[in-house]
């Protein structure tokens, strides 16, 4: 095996990237479009190849989705180009805030069902449905669908 096919052994499809990190070749793609990921090459039939660098990098980018952040401030981190205390502080007051909505959301859940359900009054119900839709819109506006 020559020292070039060793390499090109090392490299990974994006599709056997994707099975290996975990996530859709569209993710990928995405991650691809937006800077957070950049192929090693291209084979000789014009399919980007990832070497190690590219796995840890998607690794990276999935533990900071896991934390929270968004694309655009994984990308400032991984890049230097943001005080990461700094978003860090800013996105722990935003999981605090959350927090607090669930907590909210939870004891009126716990008040409702702690009695007959038709006992609930109507008033109470509608606040417990609000509070319900305010923390679904918050995730949905948190989360970008990238496959």
């Amino acid at each position: 095996m020559t020292r070039s096919t060793a390499r090109r052994a090392k490299m990974l499809r994006v599709g056997e990237l994707a099975a290996a990190t975990g996530v859709t070749v569209r993710t990928l793609h995405h991650y691809e479009e937006t800077g957070l990921l950049i192929s090693s090459g291209r084979t000789e039939g014009g399919h980007r190849v990832f070497g190690p660098e590219g796995v840890e990098r998607v690794y990276q980018v999935r533990a900071l989705r896991e934390l929270g952040f968004s694309l655009v401030e994984i990308g400032n981190i991984l890049e230097g180009g943001s005080a990461t205390n700094d978003l860090l502080a800013s996105h722990l007051v935003a999981v605090e805030q959350e927090l607090e909505r669930l907590r909210l959301l939870r004891e009126r859940l716990r008040s409702l069902t702690s009695r007959d359900y038709t006992a609930a009054d109507v008033e109470e119900l509608i606040a417990t449905l609000e509070a319900m839709s305010c923390v679904e819109l918050h995730r949905k506006r948190r989360d970008i669908p990238v496959g």
